[in-house]
């Protein structure tokens, strides 16, 4: 309901549900008396002009740190070869992980290797400009993406593209046919020019509905069809249908001797043959004093260099933070780190010696072709479901085979090796523990319209002010709600660093399904429904006998334009912000400010080189993506805002993979549970639309 006051403003009360005033859309509490002050047409002209103006400023902040700050802007950007070598020693990365595939993989790896400097060395030019970089993400084609940063990156950005094409589609038929009709019915104030555009305004009994009906399944199926040719185009890179190796766990300790695993698989596979067997050892604390002796090696010959270039032996601060201070007694930075170096080599070859003699009962054996290695997966696979045996040998009970865990070996850079010593049951435990905590935090705080509701108390004394201050009425709530859809990914992440994944593929699909469920309750259903956290949402679903359903929330006009106020804040300030990228900035600084010596700089740059988070990612843009599409016939004008930053989205994520993120590996599962969220997410509009349907015809019937 609007109340017009003398400055041309409306004041939107909460609107009331059935024939009940005192039961709210805006909280669950009857009590609520939220304000919502707006401009003309729902505070959107000039959400849009604030977005545009803090757009520009970002860039322009963005172009000034990109060179300035240690050239953050371009943390990926260092050799390509030297980049492949270091990935290879920090990733446990051995000679025997070359076994792993086929020739034909190594020589294209080779081809691949020895043609991307020259056109990674070309596009670094172009790019030194103030402003050229604006250009980059429509300079650089597919053959960059994929040698610089994987078949995983390009596939993703692929599915954007397919996205950008289907959402082309709906939006014509959103604006030239959709919103036509909607302003065909005459249920809307004279004044309320918005609610003009939604569904709202047409007749429950009226036949023009059935135009928003038949769109609704065509949009169905015109997805499943461009996500059907999007499968069929791409070749998904399978690696466990063309890798010959195959991981088994579960080995008793004292039995892991390659012989035996050997003589086993000879005499329970005929006419197997088998190339190498590889056990996997407690490699934590190797790995991070190797992380450091790499730090060492790097800090000397950076002196050394410095000591070719300034004809001068450079002096250095023994002590943390000495890069940053200015006082206390200096010493020789050749001698320091070469001497650091030497302790650390030492230590690393002692903590070898004892690595070696702790072994976790993996597996790593590789057949001579991939076939042999299908053989031995689907024996244990089938096995596992009709509740036998698989193939036995001699050497049966003392290896326990009927134990063993065997699958496919994944992909060595997905491995994390210094997590191979957590244990299945310790990580189970784990997980229990770290999303219980998510979820009280999703049950209590899922959504900003707990802080909105806040602010609308404070400022229900003070509506005089606000209604002269568009700028808290209309920008302030959309940027609220993206600020804390930006934190819960960030919350997910972080808590994800407590579970000791094995691989990188299991922890992005973990973030992935994660993010985007809560994403999903926050951003879409709760504040659809008029509720402020899944605390209101169980309450209202365990209602007490008598009190009505809140159907009524999911259409209000004013809702729409807050969702097109949302996605357009996250088109302008949310992609900016990406790409800018604060929080890793403040830790770059940070760690910048923690070295001892300028020599220790590049491995700091290295280090911070983050992998491209596929699963957070995903989540997000497809939450967004819900949003519109759930909307998409309700209040057309959200299409043209989705569309926009589905376009932004993808030149940021083109820029931030290239630029900015280290080349990461991930699995199929990934790319398919996209697809998966996307269908999900069209069956949600026709669900949205039934509800309508139901709503409408209910409230008819009450009149």
């Amino acid at each position: 309901m609007q109340m017009a006051d003398s400055n041309g403003f409306s004041v939107i009360v909460p609107a009331t549900i059935g024939p009940s005033s005192d039961i709210h859309c805006s909280a669950f509490s009857a009590s609520n008396k939220t304000v919502v002050v707006v401009g003309g047409f729902e505070g959107i002209p000039f959400n849009l002009i604030i977005n545009a103006i803090c757009w520009l400023l970002l860039l322009i902040l963005f172009a000034l740190l990109r060179k300035r700050a240690w050239n953050y802007g371009r943390l990926a950007l260092v050799p390509f070869s030297e980049q492949r070598n270091l990935m290879r020693k920090s990733s446990g990365y051995n000679i025997w992980t070359s076994l792993f595939y086929s020739q034909k993989d190594e020589d294209d790896d080779k081809y691949i290797s020895a043609t991307s400097e020259n056109e990674h060395a070309n596009i670094l030019h172009q790019e030194r400009g103030f402003f050229s970089w604006i250009a980059a993400p429509f300079r650089i084609k597919d053959v960059h993406i994929l040698s610089k940063c994987g078949q995983d990156a390009l596939q993703y950005l692929i599915f954007q593209r397919y996205l950008l094409a289907y959402l082309s589609a709906v939006c014509v038929l959103c604006i030239v046919v959709v919103l036509p009709v909607n302003f065909q019915g005459n249920l809307a104030g004279p004044g309320d020019d918005f609610a003009k555009t939604t569904i709202i305004n047409i007749e429950p009994t009226s036949s023009l509905l059935w135009i928003h009906t038949l769109l609704a399944p065509l949009f169905l199926v015109t997805i499943v069809f461009t996500l059907r040719h999007f499968g069929n185009s791409q070749k998904f890179e399978k690696e466990e249908h063309v890798t010959r190796t195959v991981m088994i766990c579960h080995i008793p300790p004292e039995s892991c001797v390659k012989e035996l695993i050997t003589q086993h698989f000879t005499e329970a596979f005929a006419g197997l043959e088998i190339q190498d067997v590889q056990f996997a050892f407690n490699v934590t604390q190797l790995m991070l004093l190797e992380t450091q002796r790499l730090a060492a090696v790097e800090a000397r010959k950076s002196s050394e260099k410095m000591l070719t270039v300034m004809n001068m032996r450079p002096q250095m601060h023994s002590f943390t933070c000495g890069y940053v201070c200015c006082c206390g007694v200096k010493t020789d930075a050749i001698e320091y780190y070469s001497t650091e170096e030497r302790l650390l080599t030492d230590a690393c070859e002692a903590e070898k010696a004892s690595a070696f003699k702790d072994v976790l009962g993996i597996a790593f054996v590789t057949f001579q072709n991939a076939e042999m290695a299908h053989r031995v997966v689907h024996d244990y696979k089938i096995s596992c479901r009709k509740g036998g045996m698989p193939n036995t040998s001699t050497l049966t009970g003392v290896l326990k085979s009927f134990e063993w865990d065997v699958k496919y070996a994944p992909c060595p850079d997905d491995i994390f090796w210094e997590n191979l010593s957590v244990s299945p049951g310790s990580l189970t435990v784990k997980s229990l523990l770290v999303n219980s905590f998510l979820f009280i935090m999703l049950f209590f705080l899922t959504t900003p319209s707990i802080v909105i509701s806040t602010l609308d108390m404070i400022f229900y004394k003070q509506a005089e002010v606000v209604n002269r201050n568009p700028f808290i009425s209309e920008f302030l709530p959309t940027l609220l709600l993206w600020t804390f859809s930006a934190l819960l990914p960030a919350l997910v992440t972080w808590s994800d660093r407590f579970l000791p994944h094995w691989t990188r593929s299991e922890k992005h699909h973990s973030q992935m399904r994660k993010v985007f469920v809560f994403l999903l309750f926050m951003v879409l259903i709760l504040p659809s429904l008029g509720l402020t956290s899944v605390q209101a949402f169980l309450q209202w679903a365990l209602k007490p006998e008598g009190q009505e359903y809140r159907w009524w929330c999911l259409y209000l006009p004013d809702g729409g334009a807050f969702f097109v106020n949302y996605v357009i804040t996250a088109a302008f300030i949310g992609c900016a912000l990406e790409i800018i990228r604060f929080p890793e900035l403040i830790m770059y600084s940070l760690r910048i400010c923690f070295t001892r010596s300028v020599a220790e700089h590049s491995h700091v740059k290295r280090l911070l080189t983050w992998e491209f988070q596929f699963g957070v990612q995903y989540a997000w843009m497809l939450t967004v993506f819900s949003v519109v599409i759930v909307y998409s016939l309700s209040c057309p004008l959200i299409v043209p805002a989705g569309l926009f930053y589905l376009f932004m989205k993808h030149c940021v994520d083109r820029y931030n993979i290239y630029f900015a993120y280290a080349p990461s590996k991930i699995s199929e599962k990934i790319h398919s549970t996209a697809i998966n969220y996307v269908v999900f997410v069209v069956i949600l509009l026709q669900m949205s639309l039934l509800f309508f349907s139901m709503v409408r015809v209910g409230e008819r019937n009450d009149l």
